[in-house]
């Protein structure tokens, strides 16, 4: 049994046997996935808390190069968000589509970029031409350069604005930060290749510092100090003293000491009267998801590894012209015949011929670049598989170790216990991006489909394609057809030992476009121009390097297929048919089943 904390769902295998150890005995073996359904008076019953838009959600240090692109739908109007477990850096790029960055460490953003919130448990440290409406920070805050907050700039520690009041809205302080512990050290800079997060570690003034030039805000509270050189504060209550070095223009109240030049007529304040109740920014709280891939092998369409002696096999699973089971991947002695699945050999290890009689017959999983070409190679050294051509048997493909996908377009979630690389021009279609035939609701959505597939018309997956009624089953896989790319796996299920991960790193270079979501159990790294028609998921479960993206990453979320759900889950089940509940109490209800 496996339980999925995040879509309430329980998965169950059910072996069933009759006659054991005669010879008539049977096997056979169910799976269900059951549903805890909300009722009327639960959290939930009526409505939903919608989820999370987190196109970009990572669990480790996220450094940011080159341009980032979020686009959407012009009427869709999602709050699209990254999330991260850590520290959030970039360098002088450009971050467009994302409304909302929120960090368990500290966000240093220096780009020309505008956000509706940063939110970090430690620091915010903006400069540049960024600008943003909310900044909450649990520890300091730095809006330097040319960078503004138009809206409420609220830290638990202390703040520091270079910028004029026109560009700065409510400043909030409360001095004494909470909870940062996680912080970096003061005067800490990490190296320019470092995924850590530049801290505003310990601003001179302990309250609002607004010394620099014409600094200013419309309005500043704060449980400390206030120092202001040429700028204006247009309603200013603070509990300790007030600091004018210059001709600066301040009005409100202040619990301690005017120090101003006798000649400034223009500071108006006076005595604070009671306390200030400045709220604590909230505590950023993200959870930790786990992958494991082996607990998705059983769904797999095809499962290729290699046996002792080193010769490719495959198994195969729910594929409409193939009787499940075993079979070796290799290529006949004589005659164009590549890529074959065969059930007689001839050698072993990298020797191995398929002997089936009638070559022609023969049922290949990969259309090469010619007749004479392979697909698929693996290296035993770093037990790494290639597949290059022009397509693959489309559904789900699972691989023992790590995997390279090089030229091609293909029509597959490609699972790997290992690694996943890119190499040359790639075009990966999700199961459930290209649907049925790549054509919904008059929309050509990809080349071809899952069931109706120019490449292998006859080897479509069982679980999400019914001839019959010429339906695609989008949650026949439980939502891994929502994946372009899966990686990362362990033998045992203690996550909190990374050194027991196996892989988890997926790498996507130059001229790659991924129709399908991605998750990596540990990290993430893209350059060149890459595009991913769903969301981005790191979870760093493995050894630590550093999540990246860099040269030109575009998120194109705009005109996605009905069939696809971006964040992973399935998609929305139709109802049966019975009309409204009446019945107030939570309900677990079988999602669906299927023999194995």
């Amino acid at each position: 049994m496996r339980f999925d904390a995040a879509t309430k769902t329980v998965t169950a295998q059910i072996a069933g046997a009759t006659a054991q150890g005669s010879p008539a005995e049977a096997r056979s073996m169910l799976e269900v996935v059951y549903a805890l359904e909300a009722g009327e008076g639960d959290d939930g019953g009526s409505t939903q808390t919608p989820k999370p838009n987190n196109v970009i959600r990572f669990s480790r240090n996220l450094r940011l190069g080159g341009n980032i692109n979020v686009l959407q739908d012009t009427d869709a109007a999602q709050d699209y968000e990254i999330a991260v477990l850590g520290d959030v850096s970039t360098g002088g790029n450009s971050i467009t589509g994302v409304k909302k960055i929120t960090s368990t460490g500290s966000i240093r953003i220096s780009s020309g970029s505008h956000f509706e919130e940063l939110h970090a448990n430690c620091d915010v440290y903006i400069d540049g031409s960024v600008t943003a409406t909310t900044v909450l920070a649990r520890r300091n805050a730095c809006v330097l350069g040319g960078a503004g907050v138009s809206g409420t700039l609220r830290v638990n520690g202390s703040a520091k604005l270079d910028s004029s009041m026109s560009k700065n809205g409510a400043i909030y302080s409360r001095v004494n930060a909470l909870d940062a512990g996680a912080c970096s050290v003061s005067g800490f800079k990490p190296s320019w290749n470092s995924a850590e997060a530049e801290t505003c570690a310990s601003p001179v003034i302990q309250g609002v510092d607004l010394t620099a030039g014409s600094a200013g805000a419309q309005k500043v509270e704060t449980l400390g100090n206030v120092s202001i050189a040429s700028g204006s504060v247009a309603a200013l209550k603070a509990h300790g003293d007030l600091d004018v070095n210059s001709n600066a223009s301040v009005v409100g109240s202040i619990g301690g000491v005017l120090r101003k030049p006798d000649w400034n007529q223009n500071v108006k304040v006076d005595a604070l009267a009671g306390a200030l109740n400045i709220a604590a920014v909230p505590k950023v709280e993200l959870a930790q998801e786990t992958f494991n891939a082996n607990d998705v092998r059983a769904l797999a369409n095809y499962v290729f590894f290699t046996d002792t002696a080193g010769a490719k096999k495959v198994t195969v699973r729910h594929v409409n012209g193939v009787k499940d089971g075993e079979y070796y991947l290799a290529d006949y002695a004589s005659g164009a015949y590549k890529d074959r699945l065969c059930s007689q050999i001839t050698g072993s290890g990298l020797n191995v011929r398929c002997a089936d009689p009638y070559p022609e017959k023969s049922i290949t999983v990969c259309k090469g670049y010619s007749t004479s070409n392979n697909c698929f190679s693996y290296d035993a050294k770093s037990q790494t598989w290639s597949i290059n051509g022009v397509s693959a048997a489309q559904g789900v493909a699972w691989f023992q170790g790590n995997l390279v996908v090089g030229n091609g377009v293909y029509y597959n979630t490609f699972i790997a216990s290992g690694n996943i690389s890119t190499s040359g021009s790639t075009k990966v279609y999700a199961p459930n991006y290209a649907g049925y035939s790549g054509l919904a609701k008059g929309v050509q959505y990809a080349p071809t489909g899952i069931c109706d597939n120019v490449h292998f018309p006859l080897l479509y997956p069982l679980d999400i394609c019914n001839k019959n009624t010429h339906e695609y089953l989008p949650s026949g896989l439980g939502g891994l057809g929502n994946y372009s790319m899966m990686a990362g796996s362990r033998l045992d299920q203690h996550y909190d030992d990374l050194s027991g991960y196996i892989g988890g790193n997926i790498a996507v270079g130059a001229s790659v476009e991924l129709f399908g979501s991605v998750k990596a159990g540990n990290e993430f790294t893209s350059g060149g121009s890459t595009t991913v028609h769903g969301y981005a998921t790191a979870l760093a479960l493995g050894q630590v390097h550093y999540n990246s993206m860099g040269g030109s990453t575009t998120f194109d979320l705009r005109k996605l297929p009905p069939t696809m759900q971006p964040g992973g889950e399935n998609p929305s089940q139709p109802s049966d048919g019975g009309g409204s509940s009446t019945n107030t109490e939570a309900q677990i209800r079988v999602k669906w089943s299927r023999y194995l």
